[in-house]
């Protein structure tokens, strides 16, 4: 298994941004997934937000996507 690189902001902040673009996904939808406000998102894709994504919505992007959750700043337990 190809192992996942640090998950720094910025890459986690990357990552949302591309995987958003490549399942053509608006980030007003998925603040909306969230249930947060539609600029939720984008803000936290902007750097606007806070550094990390809460942990409770880790797991639903990881889910949404259909990747490994590290991806979005999990920590292995």
């Amino acid at each position: 298994m190809k192992p996942i690189a640090a998950a720094t902001p910025d890459r986690v902040r990357e990552t949302l941004r591309s995987l958003a673009t490549e399942h053509r996904v608006t980030l007003a939808t998925l603040s909306r997934m969230l249930r947060r406000p539609p600029g939720y998102v984008a803000r936290f894709a902007r750097g606007a937000g806070p550094d990390q994504l809460p942990t409770n919505e880790v797991p639903l992007l990881a889910q949404f996507f259909r990747v490994d959750p590290r991806l979005f700043g999990k920590r292995e337990d």
